[in-house]
């Protein structure tokens, strides 16, 4: 049915919007095309011999080298840090550290939001600000106070992730606004608490919300090097140790692709089952003023 309804669709358009939409289609497609193949050549090059992939970078292998993956596990080593402890490194941080991140954001948002207090409207000014100040500055100061609380090369700085400020504070601070408070005064007339109004009535609604923002966040995190480069050197991420191992390698070229096309596998999969999260819109609820 869905098929025979599109299928009518097309048939009622202009013949220049038809032309528009497979113009907008091919140049979609050559973009979509150009990243699988940029994945592609990165997996080929890995299956190669180093020789091989300067004088034939765009051929296939003469000899695929499957032996290249555990050869990569092997090598790829950080301060006796090897691959498997980069990985446990990596998801550590990026999942709890995304985690928190949106837990404390969509808390504050929540608060500050809803409950109308002294300071409420200035955290809403200061997030703004935030966003627009340039942050190349706050690298010294930020590893002093780092040096001075003993987080540095500690798994502890994932309390840092309970920041609360920037973008995503924005968003949530958008859906709440937008959630009707006919919800709370309904639980509230029930005997509801603040705390069970929020838990169990409120937040519920911006799981959609929440589960997209954790999913950003976790991908930039997984890919974020430049942290964990200078805060983290005793405990590498494996983009830290990719980084290190692109500088130092040499000519294992076959390695480090082998390396980049591993790294990409966990964001593509995410994104392949999750997509649907990430680029749909949310349902504010059903209860109007």
């Amino acid at each position: 049915m869905k098929v025979k309804k599109h299928f009518l669709g097309w048939q009622k358009r202009s013949a220049s919007e038809r032309v528009l939409y497979c113009i907008i289609f091919a140049i979609f497609a050559l973009v979509a095309f150009s990243y699988l193949y940029c994945l592609w050549w990165c997996f080929m090059s890995g299956m190669k011999p180093p020789d091989d992939i300067v004088a034939n970078p765009f051929a296939l292998p003469t000899k695929w080298r499957f032996d290249n993956i555990p050869k990569m596990m092997e090598m790829l080593k950080i301060n006796d840090t090897g691959f498997w402890g980069m990985l446990f490194n990596s998801v550590y941080f990026s999942v709890i550290g995304a985690f928190f991140s949106a837990s404390c954001t969509a808390m504050l948002a929540y608060v500050t939001c809803k409950y109308k207090f002294p300071g409420s409207g200035a955290y809403f000014i200061a997030s703004l600000i935030t966003m627009i100040l340039p942050i190349y500055g706050t690298g010294g100061s930020m590893y002093l106070l780092l040096d001075k609380l003993g987080l540095l090369n500690s798994r502890l700085m994932i309390i840092t992730s309970f920041s609360g400020i920037g973008v995503y504070y924005m968003y949530f601070y958008a859906f709440f606004q937008n959630v009707s408070n006919t919800y709370a005064e309904a639980a509230r007339i029930d005997g509801a608490g603040d705390y069970t109004i929020f838990f169990r009535v409120m937040f519920p609604q911006a799981f959609p919300m929440f589960g997209a923002i954790f999913l950003m966040i976790w991908m930039a995190e997984w890919n974020n090097y430049s942290t964990a480069l200078l805060y983290l050197n005793e405990l590498p991420t494996l983009s830290v140790g990719i980084y290190l191992f692109r500088t130092e390698s040499g000519g294992d070229f076959d390695i480090l692709y082998m390396a980049y096309f591993i790294t990409c596998i966990p964001p593509l999969v995410i994104f392949a089952f999750f997509n649907n999260v990430l680029m749909s819109n949310v349902s504010l609820g059903g209860i109007k003023e």
